[in-house]
């Protein structure tokens, strides 16, 4: 990001397209290194300045200068980080030469630890020699990202965290989600210790039987698209789905139409980034702006209070083999069975879950079909997504959007 926004000559640093997509977050501006050594609080911010103007207007800087320019920054990072009890970067950043020589570190805390590889997690406790080491995380949702499938054979997806799983002390009472949310989870992947510590507001999904339910499974058979989008590691076939879009953004237009539920409270999820895209667009058809939209992945660590999430695989039931095997599986299905990324999806929401996809298809694994019976259970399922509607507040009158279409 310090190269995005402060550039000099000489740099032939090669920034990924992810980051050159990714914009400042001026919330941050106050607690970031680059911009607090251009402070006023930083003796060596006037010089620094200076370089900066010289370069924004073109100036040509001899090698000396860019030489000296440099050194000036080096000086000015670890004056202000001598100043401060508590540093927050990534791990690898711990490495850097302005950490190492001047910080005497106490204790290192690594956060979302289970979603770094082991050698990514032993870069700061072995660059530095720590008191205490503090390992946060949750190995039951995203692992590392590991794209070699002969190291993830070699051991390469168990993180440190994981590796110390015997050790670990379990945090089991929850506060984000209501009780009934957490309920599968709970029972699914942390053998039933997870409790809830909050009580939250009744959801506002609303099913046929004008019951309130804060789960809700909505079933579609819907049309599976193979597209080509463009990630931060190049081109990449993904899937999509139009009509569960569709139905997304129709539950979505309700709860801000009807239940006067702001749009910044509400997410949709899916695992696809072609399905991220199809999403967007029937939002746009709408008129709706600032929902969120975005991979399972990526939503790991937030919350909203309503959760939409796209399953998108899907094919016709005359498709669906009755003894699949776990090649069809992977074929038909792909990482929407992948444990940690279903905990991850199915834990984000506050106040109320909507869950869109194939019931068929689904039920061919056994996370979904042992899902959907809970759903079932609860008489939370309906046969389609129409058929989820929302309470409206009964305090005043609810505000139409740009674009009624139910």
């Amino acid at each position: 990001m310090e190269m995005l926004e402060f550039p000099y000559p000489g740099s032939h640093l090669k920034l990924s397209l992810k980051s050159l997509r990714e914009k400042p977050n001026l919330e941050l501006r106050s607690i970031t290194l680059h911009h607090r050594i251009r402070t006023h609080g930083n003796p060596f911010a006037n010089q620094i300045q200076a370089f900066d103007v010289r370069i924004r207007e073109g100036d040509d800087l001899t090698d000396e200068e860019i030489e000296s320019y440099k050194k000036l920054l080096n000086q000015a990072r670890q004056d202000e980080l001598m100043k401060h009890d508590v540093i927050l970067c990534t791990c690898t950043a711990a490495s850097n030469p302005n950490f190492t020589k001047k910080l005497n570190l106490q204790q290192i805390v690594i956060d979302e630890c289970a979603m770094a590889t082991e050698p990514e997690a032993l870069i700061p406790l072995v660059s530095h020699k720590p008191e205490q080491i503090v390992l946060l995380g949750d190995h039951k949702q995203l692992q590392p990202i590991v794209h070699c499938d002969l190291v993830k054979r070699l051991g390469m997806k168990k993180s440190l965290f994981e590796r110390y799983m015997d050790k670990a002390l379990m945090l089991d009472t929850q506060y984000r989600m209501h009780e009934s949310i957490c309920e599968f989870p709970s029972a699914e992947f942390y053998s039933g210790r997870l409790k809830t510590g909050a009580r939250h507001k009744p959801s506002v999904l609303q099913i046929k039987s004008k019951q309130l339910t804060p789960i809700v499974f909505g079933h579609v058979e819907g049309t599976e698209i193979s597209l080509l989008v463009s990630t931060e590691r190049g081109n990449e076939n993904s899937k999509a789905n139009a009509e569960e879009a569709e139905h997304s953004a129709r539950i979505a237009w309700l709860l801000i139409s009807h239940a006067q539920v702001g749009p910044g409270s509400i997410a949709i999820l899916t695992p696809y980034n072609a399905q991220v895209a199809k999403i967007n667009e029937a939002l746009s058809d709408r008129g709706i702006r600032d929902v969120t939209v975005s991979t399972i992945m990526k939503s790991q660590g937030s919350e909203w209070r309503y959760v939409i999430l796209s399953t998108v695989r899907s094919c016709p039931r005359s498709e669906i083999d009755t003894e699949p095997t776990k090649a069809w599986l992977t074929k038909k299905l792909g990482f929407v069975m992948d444990p940690n990324q279903v905990n991850v999806g199915i834990t984000r929401a506050q106040e109320g879950l909507c869950i869109i996809g194939n019931r068929d298809l689904l039920n061919c694994s056994a996370l979904w079909k042992r899902l959907l019976k809970h759903y079932q259970e609860n008489k939370c399922v309906v046969d389609s997504p129409k058929e989820i509607q929302v309470q409206k507040p009964s305090t005043k009158k609810s505000k139409r959007s740009p674009k009624s279409r139910a």
